[in-house]
């Protein structure tokens, strides 16, 4: 049972055991490999660039772990991956290197604590977040956790989340600061409050629409207050939208922002209204929201503690503690355990889930920012819980400064990846700790990376963003990075960092740290790093930085061409996959397939209120979306109706693939109309009409692994 009472053990068992049955069906090749890589990727189970290998994502609602489940992560971290987890922007947690075979002693493994890696990949709602500092900030609202998890668990395994166009994301933020990022989310919930008849409501201000990768938007407004009871009836009226409106036929184009994008705000607010008001009506029963009590102001009571005599230890404990502790007005401290670009290993989980059972933190929380954020340590408690983290080594100050740098893993592992750039965040992590002993003057600056435009690490709403290219130098590919500048979120206002200069990989450290010196130099008064970027403009900082851009020739200098942890090989694009994140040629089937299903499912309710031609209409609704998904196996589409049911005639009817009694639907569409004169008619034409839905279906369940569907 999860932390919002619903019970998920049947669910967990059922689809681990049935993963095992469809493993098993693809290694005999009983089922193609785009069938089962859709269905792994809705299980969480993504192929990495290495054959053979898979990368497992835990999916942790809000971030939220107690000690058993850290304990089971370093358990499967270490017997079935490398020995290191990786936190990524999204509060889930990554596994790399593992043998498809060991997936469901994993799964079975996660399920026993209470987690799931149930779509964390694929065209599903992904992990819903929240600021990573939610029951913690001083500013907040209310809490926003109970309420997000209650959302995450509702949509698991919900059947309108299990067939979407592409992925689909939601937060909350527990307050204007905007920690949870509302703004680049397809749904972003931002804690409100309004009078109504002389009493303090609680809700939502919410924004819709926003995106990262390659065509970034940022989230549109859509109400100034929404209540807290409509929250998951405007999360399905959405995702509904999403499900009819999303681009199928082009997966670049088919996310949330592209349909505002199509449409126009006050369009789309017409649409979800109208399935907002569907939603109500209908006899579909939410869980009841938690109610938030609204948060007193209060002035923080705990201060930094000071060190036990020792004043090497003193002056190390005071510099960690004003970056890596957030003081509560209960007089405890929230402690965020910086993760180097969010890695950790088998013993420093281990390590956490022994720190957190001692100090009695009850649990601890992934940031968005790679980190691990535990609550409720009490002053004299400080410490030694310093002294516990240089045990295992996470002991560094700087989190969530300038110093703390976010990285997507990069092409060690990504199959879009072109560029490593946890190697590179390494070497900017390292450069940076040597030569900015202080950076106070560099409040609000992070640097984020990711290995290709996908936006993984989140590059585009960073001060300094880079993401990885590939251009040509004195005729050789080199590894190189797109500068992206003035980037981020706060509480006034989101903005895009823009692009200016692709530097080389090998140099990017040492232009990172000439341009922190620039701003240094040349900033106005109190000016911030964005007010700078945007005074001094980005096309002369490109002129500062221009000198980077230089290589020496590859035979003086091989070492420059090549990425950030290879010594010997040279760059190339030989390896790079076709990524999975967009889904295959699967989806538009089982697409085709469930709508086929749902209009027969229509038509028999329409049948109960004799619509003879509402159950005609329906019909040849699902005979064509039945039609026009077989044939995708054949590489065969039309806009054309008359055409597909040619097709679907001549290669599945007449190859003996159905059976010849469906040929009554195959053969002129202008005739459908006569099977709606009279009951007597229609209705053995709707038995029909079910049996070849049925029948399509089965045709489906027997592709083999060439995508070729076996006669009966």
């Amino acid at each position: 049972m999860d932390s919002t009472g619903k019970d998920l053990s049947q669910e967990i068992s059922n689809e681990i055991k049935n993963f095992g049955l469809q493993l098993a069906r693809f290694k005999e090749k009983e089922t193609p490999e785009e069938k089962f890589k859709r269905y792994r990727l809705q299980n969480g189970i993504y192929g990495q660039r290495q054959p053979g290998k898979q990368m497992v994502r835990i999916k942790i609602p809000s971030g939220l772990l107690n000690t058993a489940q850290l304990r089971c992560i370093a358990d499967i971290c270490g017997k079935y991956s490398y020995g290191v987890a990786h936190v990524t922007t999204r509060q889930d947690i990554q596994l790399h290197y593992v043998d498809i075979d060991n997936v469901p002693q994993m799964m079975t493994d996660l399920s026993e604590v209470g987690l799931t890696t149930r779509e964390a990949c694929g065209n599903t709602v992904r992990n819903v977040t929240s600021c990573h500092r939610a029951g913690l900030c001083p500013t907040e609202l209310f809490d926003v956790n109970p309420i997000s998890e209650t959302v995450a668990y509702h949509l698991l395994w919900n059947q309108i989340n299990q067939d979407l166009p592409r992925k689909f994301k939601i937060s909350f933020s527990g307050c204007t600061s905007e920690c949870g990022l509302a703004a680049i989310h397809d749904l972003g919930f931002v804690a409100a409050a309004r009078e109504e008849k002389g009493e303090t409501k609680l809700g939502f201000k919410v924004f819709i629409g926003g995106g990262l990768g390659s065509h970034p938007k940022l989230a549109q407004l859509y109400t100034e207050f929404l209540p807290i009871e409509e929250v998951l009836p405007l999360c399905e009226a959405t995702l509904s939208i999403f499900d009819v409106h999303g681009n199928r036929r082009n997966k670049s184009k088919a996310r949330m922002k592209f349909i505002i994008e199509k449409w126009g705000m006050d369009e789309f607010k017409a649409k979800i209204s109208e399935e907002l008001a569907k939603v109500k009506a209908s006899d579909k029963i939410f869980p009841p929201l938690p109610q938030p009590a609204l948060k007193e102001r209060s002035e923080l009571l705990a201060v930094l503690p000071n060190g036990n005599g020792d004043p090497a230890e003193s002056q190390n404990l005071h510099l960690w503690g004003k970056t890596n502790l957030l003081p509560q007005p209960d007089g405890t401290f929230a402690v965020q355990i910086k993760l180097p670009l969010g890695d950790m290993t088998t013993a420093q989980i281990k390590g956490i889930a022994d720190i957190t059972e001692r100090f009695s933190t009850k649990g601890g929380r992934t940031t968005h920012q790679q980190n691990i954020i535990l609550p409720r340590v009490t002053q004299k408690q400080i410490l030694d819980f310093y002294r516990a983290l240089q045990v295992i080594g996470l002991a560094e100050k700087g989190a969530e400064k300038v110093v703390d740098v976010i990285a997507c893993p990069g092409a060690e592992t990504c199959q879009l990846a072109l560029t490593s750039s946890m190697g590179v965040g390494a070497a900017i992590n390292e450069i940076l700790s040597e030569s900015l002993p202080s950076y106070d003057d560099l409040e609000g600056v992070r640097i984020r990376i990711s290995g290709c435009p996908n936006s993984c690490g989140h590059h585009h709403i960073a001060g300094i963003g880079l993401h990885g290219v590939a251009k040509k130098v004195n005729g050789k590919l080199v590894p190189h990075y797109q500068l992206h500048l003035g980037g981020g979120i706060d509480a006034n206002q989101a903005i895009i960092g823009k692009s200016k200069i692709k530097l080389p990989a090998k140099n990017i450290p040492a232009a990172i740290l000439e341009l922190i010196g620039l701003y240094r130099t040349e900033k106005q008064g109190d000016e911030t790093f964005n007010q700078f970027i945007d005074r001094y403009g980005r096309e002369a900082i490109g002129e500062k930085l221009a000198h980077f851009t230089d290589l020496a020739p590859p035979e003086e200098r091989p070492d420059l061409y090549r990425d950030w942890k290879e010594d010997v090989k040279d760059f190339s694009l030989d390896d790079l996959g076709p990524g999975e994140c967009s889904g295959t040629v699967i989806d538009m089937i089982e697409y085709g397939l469930r709508m086929a299903a749902e209009s027969i499912e229509k038509a028999g309710e329409a049948a109960k209120t004799n619509d003879n031609a509402e159950i005609v209409d329906l019909i040849k609704k699902a005979i064509l979306f039945d039609a026009r998904s077989l044939l995708y196996t054949f590489g065969t589409d039309s806009p054309h109706d008359d055409q597909i049911l040619k097709e679907f005639q001549q290669k599945l009817v007449e190859q003996g693939i159905l059976t010849e009694r469906f040929e009554m639907f195959t053969e002129d569409l202008g005739n459908w109309a006569d099977f709606g004169a009279d009951a007597e008619t229609v209705l053995p034409f709707l038995s029909e009409a079910k049996a070849f839905v049925t029948e399509c279906q089965d045709a489906y369940d027997r592709m083999d692994a060439s995508m070729k569907i076996r006669k009966k």
